[in-house]
Order: C-alpha cells, then structure tokens, then sequence
C-alpha cells in the first residue's frame, strides 16, 4: 500500500489506495449525514437550531469534534518539540477547559435569550444593530480563519503522505460536506459529527499502540533532549492559551449550536465535563509525537524539518499502513471541522440578516465563500499564526459582549460596549509600545510578528491586556455616558430584559406618532 522508502519523508500512500482510503471514508460520512439529514431536512426547528436533541454522550463527542481538526497534527507536536511535554499539556489543558465556561455560561445564555439559537440573536436582542453587525462579521471572519487553517493542513498532509495533488481532495471533502450539511442542517452536523468522533478515537487509540510498541527511546535519549524539564515558555502557555482557546471558542457559532443542543443544563455539565477529558487525552496523545519525535531522533532541533513536521517523521519510521490509517484520521478530523465551521458560518450570516432572506441564499452564500477560503489555503499560511491572530482579536472583543449576559451589567449600553471592544484592541498596541519601547514594534504586536514562541513576555502581556483593556474602557465609557445623562437630566439605560423589552416595543409601536407627548415616550420606551 505504501513505498518503502523512509528516509526522506513519511512513506508514500499509492495513488489508488489513497484514492481508495480517501472516498470510500467521505461516502460512508455523506451516507450518514444525508440519512441524518432525512429526520430534519423538513423539519425547521432540527434544521437551523436542532434545540435540546442531544444527549449527555452524544453531545460530548460533539464537543471533542468542534475542538479538534487536522491542524493538531502541526501545531501540538510543534509546541513539544519548543516548549517540551509542559507545553504539550498547556496546549491539551487549554483545548478543553474552556468548555466549562459552556456549562456555566450556557444556562445564563437560555434564560435571558428568548430564541435560544445563537450569540448572534443574542447580540441583537441586548445590544441593537451596531454591534450585532460587529459581531456577526467577526464571527464569520473567525470561523472562515478556522476552514482556511483546516484546508491548509489537508493540503500539507496529502502532499506529504500522497503522489495526489492536494487541491482534488480540498475540493471533494468541502462538496460533501456542504451537500449533508445544506440536506440536514445543524442535526446532520451533529450526527456526523459524533460518528466520526467514535471512528477517530478508535483510530487514535490504534495509532498510540503501534508508536508505542514501535518506537522506543533510551533513557540517555531522552535526558539528552531535555523536553522533560518544565520551561519558562511551557508555563507562560498555561496562561496564554487558556485565554486565547477560551475567548475565541465565543465567537463560534459551532460551540454555541452545541450548547444549545443539550437536552437539559445536566446533560450540558455531564458533556462539558467527558468532552474535556476527550478533548485533553486526544490532544496530549497527538502533541506528544513532538517530544517522541525529538527523543527517537527523527526529529532534532539543528535538522532542515521544522517542529510541525515531527509527527509525520514519526509516521515515516512505521510500517506503510500506518500513512492510510493517518490518512484516513486526518479526512475525518477533517469532516469534523469542516461541517462545524459551515454549519456555524450559516448561523452566524442568517442571524446577520435577521433571518430576512432565504435560507438557500445563505447557504449559496456560504458555497461561494469557501472558494476564496481555498485559493488562500493553497498560499498555506503558518497555521499556529492564523489560530493567534483570531485569538488575539477574540481576547480583546469578547468581554464587553458577554457583559450582557449577566443582569448587574444591566447598566451597559450598547456604545459602551462597542468602545470597550475597540480599546481592548489599543490596549494591546499600547503596552507593546511601553513593553518594546517604540511605536512601530509595539502596534506590530497586534499582529505578532515573531509567533508565540519568542524569548521575552510581549505575547503574554498582549493575550492579558487585550481583556483587561476592554473592560477598563467599556466601563469608564459607561460611567463618562451615565456622568453626562444624569448632567442633561435624560433618562439612564437600564436592560429590562427580553421579554419585557419585547413587551415595550411591542406598546411603543401602537402609540401614536404625531403627539409630542407620544413621541417622548415612544423614545422612553425604546431606551428601556
């Protein structure tokens, strides 16, 4: 099945059998999610939300699903071969804690959002228009990142384990999954998407036994590549990318599909809490070939093969069946990540238009936008660095969203918390100005040139500003607004919540329009 040749890159899969492995694995997932698709392709409610459909390990796999994708095959094992195994479970740890945020913030979201569909909605019931545009653009922008990170792993991965030419299987996995999806809606997503979590951990499992019994490193190996110690950048990650994964998990509609997809709020702890456990033993599974890598010596820091790459010369010191069954994992990761992200970009763009055009619009709309999402993967970007960017903006933009969920931030008007979504973003350009000492380097840090591994603390103190720095302007905004309404003696805003809002607007509307007295307290109404 696959070239003997090891000594260069990873044992080649022959062209009929990558082409065997390959379709025959997306016929079977187009099979499930149009048989999926069949329960909900008329049924509305399944289609666009699929609300409270999920069970406690059902929805659990689906968690480990929006987690993960084929870009932990370059990006976990690169973080061990730099930050050794601290980094390694860092990265693990910062996967899937921030679904416990899901199962405290989930419940709060249900009650005082009256669709319970989508943050989106949400943004347009507390805040207004302004900032549910914002929202709704840096969601779609957010989840478009993610798809060009996915096709750009699929890429790399058929170029290095196959003679195919890469763009043929990009193009053929977004038809499938764009077909089941377009059939079945968010509940085929879900479906597939657990059945292909079961497959991948089998496949994990296998893979783990078969490095196992294959690769066997000394104990001198190991000492000599020192990625046992705990390292000063292994540490900083345990803050950085908690934050990072955390604040940026907010802006995917997938989490959210999912959250809301629960059966009941114990059904959402339960799976919050065996999707961690999934989410931190694959991930510390993957990113430990990093480390393995560099104690077998396949990998070494003074070689010509960057750290991403490590896991694949692992693969290319095991028998060839070992590229199939890789091949076969890194097209399922894919269907994973993909369904979600297309299924999340349709939420996020019909909730942008306010659920006023059709749905086969939006879903024609998603089709064309994964055109330019390809032609950029081609390009292939650095893949960590494009995870950063997303995470950075994320960390600087979230607070002051999520300020609405919580009834004593009643008080924050949606101006205040579009102020306090731009200053988080200067708060990082400011304290890397102080941090680096000049204007040029510190602004550059929003787009952290350098990555995130370098030698001093910019990348921490952006990831730890960027939210302080929001909430600090948001709420001297609020206090400078209310300071200036209490002075022209105008009503202060005060949330009233979703129903009675409704309930207020609903009154304001049939009050007359040419009384002036009506006038006032249609403008009342609408404040509150």
């Amino acid at each position: 099945m696959a070239d003997d040749d090891t000594s260069g890159s990873s044992p080649k899969v022959t062209s009929p059998a990558a082409n065997g492995l390959v379709y025959m694995t997306l016929i079977c997932f187009l099979a499930v999610g149009l048989l999926a698709g069949w329960r909900s392709h008329r049924n509305t409610g399944l289609f666009l939300k699929a609300l409270k459909s999920q069970s406690m390990w059902a929805l659990s796999l689906n968690f480990l699903a929006v987690n993960i994708g084929s870009g932990i095959f370059f990006t976990l094992p690169e973080v061990g071969t730099i930050a050794g195994v601290t980094g390694v479970f860092a990265y693990a740890f910062a996967c899937g804690a921030p679904l416990f945020i899901f199962a405290v913030v989930g419940p709060a979201f249900r009650k005082r959002n009256s669709s319970q569909w989508s943050m989106t909605n949400f943004v347009m019931e507390r805040f207004g228009r302004p900032l549910h545009i914002l929202y709704g653009i840096a969601s779609t922008l957010f989840v478009g990142l993610y798809l060009v990170s996915e096709l750009t792993t699929i890429y790399s991965v058929f170029e290095l384990l196959t003679p195919l030419h890469p763009l043929a299987p990009m193009i053929v996995i977004c038809v499938v999954t764009t077909v089941y999806t377009a059939f079945g809606g968010v509940f085929a997503s879900l479906v597939t998407d657990a059945i292909q979590c079961v497959l991948i951990l089998i496949l994990v499992v296998i893979a783990a036994i078969v490095v196992g019994i294959s690769v066997r490193p000394t104990k001198a190996d190991i000492e000599r590549a020192g990625l046992l110690k705990p390292t000063k950048m292994g540490g900083e990650l345990f803050v950085i990318l908690p934050l990072a994964i955390a604040f940026s998990n907010m802006y995917h509609q997938g989490f959210w599909q999912r959250t809301f997809a629960s059966r009941s709020d114990r059904d959402l702890y339960w799976a919050t809490f065996i999707g961690f456990w999934l989410v931190f033993i694959v991930t510390a599974l993957i990113g430990m070939a990093g480390p393995l890598a560099a104690w077998a010596g396949t990998w070494t820091p003074d070689s010509d093969i960057p750290g991403s790459s490590a896991f694949f010369t692992i693969i290319a010191s095991l028998p060839g069946w070992v590229s199939g069954l890789t091949l076969v994992l890194t097209t399922s990761l894919s269907c994973c990540a993909i369904d979600t992200c297309q299924t999340a970009m349709f939420a996020s763009l019909y909730d942008l238009v306010e659920q006023k055009v059709s749905v086969w619009t939006v879903r024609a709309t998603v089709v064309i936008l994964n055109v330019p999402v390809i032609i950029l993967a081609m390009r292939a970007p650095d893949i960590l660095q494009v995870y950063l960017l997303a995470d950075l903006l994320a960390c600087a933009t979230i607070l002051p969203v999520l300020s609405g969920l919580f009834r004593r931030f009643d008080f924050i008007h949606w101006i205040d918390a579009f102020v306090g979504c731009f200053g988080g973003i200067i708060a990082v350009g400011v304290f890397g100005q102080v941090y680096l000492g000049n204007r040029h380097d510190g602004w550059r840090l929003l787009l952290l040139y350098g990555g995130l591994y370098v030698n001093d603390e910019r990348v921490l103190g952006a990831f730890c500003f960027a939210p302080l720095g929001s909430v600090v302007f948001m709420l001297c905004f609020a206090v400078l607004r209310m300071g200036v309404t209490s002075l022209l003696g105008l009503r202060q805003f005060h949330y009233a919540g979703p129903e009675l809002s409704s309930e207020m607007r609903t009154v304001a509307s049939t009050l007359p329009g040419d009384n002036t007295d009506n006038k006032h307290k249609k403008r009342e109404l609408h404040a509150l």
